[in-house]
């Protein structure tokens, strides 16, 4: 478990690293000056739903309920998102954001549909084809047919 943390932990240190970078002023701000402008609003999108997935999963693996590690999840990566987008006006040459936030409670409320969803449909998958191999004749190994 202290693995999963560390990840955690380090993909939001990578978030930050990225949001306080500015703009031409070191590797990282290099980096950031090749990509559009307009991608960088929407990559808020996938990088906080990987984040609120990541802590939701990890919520999960604790024991945690789903109904419970969803709304912890998705309202911590909020947090986490405004205190980024502070940090971030604190830059020169950047500035906080209303539409990076909102993009950030969009990717997570995203990976919270998924993780809501997940489990039901992969023991409807799993009902659905143990009916049709019953029906179907179909043998596994180590069974007999009658």
């Amino acid at each position: 478990m202290l693995f999963v943390g560390a990840v955690i932990i380090s993909y939001m240190g990578l978030l930050v690293g990225l949001a306080v970078a500015a703009p031409g002023a070191s590797v990282t701000g290099t980096l950031i000056e090749f990509v559009p402008g307009n991608w960088r609003d929407e990559a808020h999108i996938p990088a906080y739903g990987m984040l609120a997935w990541m802590v939701m999963w990890g919520l999960r693996r604790r024991g945690w309920p789903v109904l419970y590690a969803i709304p912890v999840g998705v309202l911590g990566t909020l947090v986490f998102g405004l205190w980024t987008e502070v940090a971030q006006g604190t830059v020169p040459s950047r500035e906080a954001s209303l539409p990076d936030l909102l993009n950030d409670l969009v990717g997570s409320l995203m990976a919270a549909v998924l993780m809501r969803y997940q489990l039901p449909a992969r023991d409807l998958l799993k009902r659905c084809l143990s009916a049709r191999m019953r029906h179907t004749g179909v043998q596994t190994k180590g069974t007999e047919s009658i």
